[in-house]
């Protein structure tokens, strides 16, 4: 069963008989997070444990990660649990720093210092006691259930969460902002983002969680339109990646500009490499569709 202590979060809203979001700062924003608390008749469940949910000190059966990413992972060490599980494509990372440095395919060189990043900013220490499930694991928690879909792309084993009676949908990082669908890691597609977003666009809830920015979107109508401008920004990406190849540019030359942060915001840590995994993405789609050839020392259009 679940027991808060007398800390509460700023904002909190109940979805249902069962399901309450625990909003982070500034609606979730980066570092931040909006986590989510399932309680049943005979367990509870704690999903996306934030920064901000480290306040709260928390007792639930089980914690549960739509990813291994380092910001959904903040407030694990802050909460007493009796199961730590993501899905199985995940796990690794979740039990190792050094497979999370593997997971986000930073290089060896910036290991240390991203390391210390995840380790202090976040909290990220590595639990080796964590569990991994197969995707359509269901977690029955006594009058509720919460189903896990997997829905890769951001990390291989990104996964949505239907609570069911209640008719809420946990999106993790499909959070419908503006920048748009991450998948800049070196274990991220592009291809199984674009399937996953047609996939979870046709999923009908009452409501729709993300972990950060939109917080809890309303009604399938309203979700599957942010869904569809969410997905716009793959477009928007392949068309600014075009541009620069209206002349020969080397790979590096591309990276330089970037086709994800606008300038001035590139992370110093890992933004290089996200700027390189999604280029190289993007390149890759458009030399299958006949759109472009070259190789590192030079592409163009074709």
């Amino acid at each position: 069963m679940v027991r808060l202590a007398s800390a509460v979060v700023t904002q909190r809203r109940t979805l249902g008989p069962h399901t309450t979001v625990l909003f982070g700062a500034e609606q979730g924003k980066y570092p931040d997070g909006n986590s989510v608390l399932v309680q049943g008749g005979h367990s509870s469940m704690l999903i996306d444990p934030s920064l901000s949910a480290r306040s709260l000190g928390l007792e639930v059966d089980i914690v549960a990660l739509t990813h291994a990413h380092e910001d959904h992972a903040a407030g694990v060490s802050g909460v007493s649990f009796r199961h730590l599980t993501v899905h199985e494509a995940d796990v690794a990372a979740l039990r190792d720093l050094g497979d999370l440095m593997r997971l986000y395919g930073v290089p060896e060189g910036d290991w240390a210092a991203m390391t210390e990043f995840v380790a202090t900013r976040f909290h990220f220490e590595g639990w080796p006691e964590a569990e991994g499930f197969a995707a359509d694991t269901v977690f029955d928690l006594g009058g509720v259930t919460v189903r896990a879909v997997h829905a890769p792309g951001h990390t291989g084993g990104h996964t949505v969460y239907l609570v069911e009676p209640d008719g809420v949908l946990i999106t993790g990082d499909i959070d419908l902002s503006s920048f748009g669908p991450y998948y800049g890691d070196a274990q991220s597609s592009l291809d199984e983002f674009e399937a996953t977003l047609a996939m979870v666009k046709g999923v009908e809830a009452a409501h729709y969680v993300t972990y950060h920015h939109k917080g809890v979107v309303d009604g399938h109508a309203a979700f599957a339109e942010a869904v569809t401008a969410y997905a716009a920004v793959i477009d928007r990406r392949t068309a600014a990646l075009l541009a620069m190849l209206d002349a020969p540019r080397r790979f590096d030359e591309l990276v330089a500009t970037g086709i994800v942060y606008r300038p001035g915001t590139r992370p110093v840590l890992f933004g290089e490499s996200v700027e390189r995994y999604t280029i190289r993405r993007h390149l890759d789609r458009l030399v299958a569709q006949g759109a472009v050839r070259g190789d590192d020392q030079g592409w163009e259009r074709a």
